[in-house]
């Protein structure tokens, strides 16, 4: 996705929001919406318009019974974001272009859809400037987008995911996190762990050329995905080949991780579009 080209995409929850304001989202209250939720007395909900004629003579107690409808209300989404110093790797892409394309579009969808976004950036810790309160229009969001595309990540670890839970708030709301999850599984699992109550959507930023699957025979120079080291190696065919089954191996490991705590994830290898989180949603509902 190029810059100003920004596209929305559209997502859904399959849990109730306690929200009171009037979204898009399934609620717990009712209100003004167009699905009939249940029958209340008269006098609890004191509106004559939708007073249920039938149900009203059949009441042996001679009360009169009003229709209660489901409203519809808006949910507070986040996107918990790694900012460590592997998210700064360029193959066929570059991770960090890929995050502020995702994070653009988040930010109009969220808009569109009325809903409230909010942005964690992390590496060792939670990086405030490269983080936004919750709000609801996407200027202050799309100013943080573009100040990403010119910063170079140096975090030589991304432990201050497993802080960000400390920013939402306990009502449930739908967390984006956004990594390519070069750490080790203890500290995924911790991370998830700690977001347990909320509706977590993992996003994964690979690029295949960081597993060396697409490098070329020879001495290459290869770069420690966890904290941006560097060093040389002798690239032969059998090493390739321990490293691409490393990847898989990996993957299969993340998805297995990721499934059980309730969301399957989406790997953006080959940069991102607005229709593939379309396409993930449809699919998960």
């Amino acid at each position: 996705m190029q810059a100003g080209r920004t596209e929305e995409f559209h997502y859904r929850v399959s849990w109730r929001s306690d929200a009171v304001r009037p979204g898009f989202h399934p609620s717990r209250r009712s209100g003004s919406g167009e699905r009939f939720h249940g029958l209340a007395p008269l006098l609890k909900h004191p509106d004559p318009r939708r007073i249920d004629l039938r149900a009203s003579v059949l009441d042996p107690f001679g009360g009169y019974a009003v229709r209660i409808y489901e409203q519809r209300s808006a949910i507070k989404v986040f996107a918990i974001v790694d900012l460590s110093a592997s998210m700064e790797f360029r193959g066929a892409g570059h991770k960090m272009d890929t995050l502020a394309d995702f994070l653009g579009s988040l930010a109009l969808s969220a808009y569109r859809t009325g809903d409230a976004l909010g942005i964690i950036g992390c590496s060792e810790k939670i990086h405030a400037e490269f983080s936004l309160p919750v709000c609801r229009h996407p200027a202050m969001a799309l100013n943080l987008v573009n100040r990403l595309r010119r910063f170079r990540p140096k975090g030589t670890n991304a432990r201050g995911l497993a802080n960000a839970a400390k920013c939402l708030p306990t009502s449930r709301a739908l967390v984006f996190l956004a990594s390519d999850f070069h750490m080790p599984l203890t500290l995924v699992k911790r991370i998830l762990v700690s977001l347990g109550p909320q509706d977590v959507v993992p996003l994964v930023f690979w690029d295949t050329s960081e597993m060396g699957g697409d490098a070329t025979l020879g001495f290459r120079r290869m770069r420690d995905l966890e904290d941006g080291s560097e060093r040389l190696l002798l690239l032969r065919p059998k090493l390739r080949a321990r490293l691409e089954e490393s990847y898989r191996d990996r993957r299969d490991r993340l998805v297995h991780l990721f499934l059980s705590h309730g969301r399957e994830p989406l790997f953006l290898e080959e940069g991102f579009k607005a229709e593939y989180l379309t396409r993930y949603f449809q699919r998960a509902l």
